[in-house]
């Protein structure tokens, strides 16, 4: 296929010139820490960026082309996972290979059965059987269930191309047998310099997204000896600084988005299966629920951002999250008590994004350190003394022995960095007062 462009235009064999219209739109921009595709460069080195656009097709031709290149990944995934479903089931048939390598022979047969597969890029349908060999191996480790199938109606459609089956030019994007389509961002592309080495794109409602992951030289962290200790709560993240500085930074509270969604639901309860208004109320179920994601990764970045600007060293709490959002429901035999509340608690929880926080934070900081959450809220950062009356409410900390008095939150965050970082204070208690000795060997002096 022939391609060639301008500033404002794209042209391809199949499809010919097109002139393409910038849309406005807001997006959400995240910054994990992605595993290296290949070994070109050591990890040292470099970093990975992810950073998401809103693709524009331009065209319905284009949407449509779009539409049934992830429709051919969907299709491919299904058909090469039941032929080796029913290859692992079958006992006389000994070591089945599941490798990328042994599932794309599968996939040629494939395409040469299928004769409409013909007509979407080879190398961007072949790459799904990618991520279905990397599921098979995790399944086969035990740390996952065996693969799925993709639903049409229940799986968000996505297709994945790799260094080479793309190409980025200022705001365009080209695709094998799609052609040029638009993107955008508010705030542009913020690493114009880095190298995009693998583009995702799915459909989120009536949107396609596009994330693109850059390879970019690692960027420079904060290194002034300074060291900071979080307490994670439900609605606000509270921090002290080794040179003694305190806060708390908020966790947004349920809003419209929520309100919206409970009642959406219970409009949908309502509602006839299988209808045409059942299937318009879930689509807004999803878009508010996706209002309410994005406003969350957003707050964490932001959050996690303005922590790694104050300090090197991170200390949090060793939490088993997953632990604490469990189902108090019990079994027939066993039931559990007090399953209402503790279910309105793993709600919070999981609202507050403990976990995309703490990801967000381990590549933003230097170094990070984690400490046994055990007593962090009942003890007195002055005094040291741990009784559960000390905390006298949910934000009211009161020492029975010495009389110190603080937000308990804050005096958690206290206790959680002393502990960090070796400090100790009178008896058994901890003092931040001091600031970090960059000198020593570890950056931590003893009080």
């Amino acid at each position: 296929m022939g391609w060639n462009f301008n500033k404002m235009h794209g042209y391809t064999d199949t499809i010919g010139w097109t002139a393409i219209q910038p849309i406005a739109y807001h997006s959400i921009t995240y910054t994990d820490t992605m595993p290296a595709r290949d070994s070109n460069k050591k990890a040292q080195d470099c970093s990975y960026r992810g950073i998401e656009y809103r693709l524009c097709p331009g065209t319905q031709g284009k949407a449509k082309k779009l539409a049934g290149l992830a429709g051919a990944c969907r299709f491919t995934w299904n058909a090469i996972l039941a032929e080796c479903n029913e290859e692992y089931q079958d006992e006389t048939k000994e070591n089945p290979q599941y490798s990328y390598f042994s599932l794309g022979k599968r996939f040629t047969k494939l395409r040469h059965s299928v004769s409409w597969l013909g007509g979407y890029s080879a190398n961007i349908v072949k790459y799904t059987l990618k991520n279905q060999a990397d599921a098979w191996q995790r399944y086969f480790k035990g740390t996952a269930s065996r693969p799925d199938f993709h639903r049409k109606h229940k799986h968000t459609d996505s297709l994945t191309a790799t260094k080479g089956l793309f190409k980025i030019v200022d705001d365009s994007v080209y695709t094998q047998k799609v052609g040029w389509m638009k993107f955008r961002r508010n705030g542009g592309n913020p690493y114009p310099d880095g190298e995009p080495i693998e583009l995702t794109v799915k459909k989120e409602g009536r949107y396609w997204k596009m994330s693109v992951i850059y390879r970019i030289p690692t960027p420079e962290k904060t290194e002034n000896g300074v060291a900071v200790g979080v307490d994670l709560n439900t609605y606000n993240v509270a921090w002290t600084s080794s040179e003694g500085d305190q806060g708390m930074l908020p966790i947004e509270k349920p809003d419209i988005k929520e309100i919206r969604i409970k009642r959406y639901q219970r409009k949908l309860a309502r509602q006839q299966k299988g209808s045409n208004r059942r299937a318009v109320t879930k689509r807004k179920i999803a878009k508010w629920k996706r209002k309410q994601k994005n406003t969350r990764k957003n707050q964490d970045h932001h959050n996690s951002k303005a922590l790694a600007r104050k300090a090197e060293t991170l200390v949090r709490e060793d939490l088993g999250i997953q632990r604490m959002s469990k189902s108090a429901k019990g079994t027939v035999e066993n039931p559990g008590k007090n399953v209402k509340a503790k279910s309105g608690l793993n709600r919070v929880i999981l609202n507050s994004s403990w976990g995309r926080f703490n990801r967000y934070c381990d590549y933003k900081f230097s170094k990070i350190i984690t400490v046994n959450p055990k007593y962090t809220s009942q003890t007195c950062n002055q005094c040291g003394h741990v009784e559960k009356d000390n905390r006298k409410t949910q934000s009211r900390f009161k020492c029975m022995a010495c009389g110190h008095a603080d937000h308990a939150d804050l005096n958690a965050s206290a206790n959680i960095l002393a502990s960090g970082i070796g400090a100790t204070g009178r008896g058994r208690g901890v003092s931040v007062r001091n600031p970090i000795d960059p000198s020593n060997g570890y950056g931590y002096s003893r009080i």
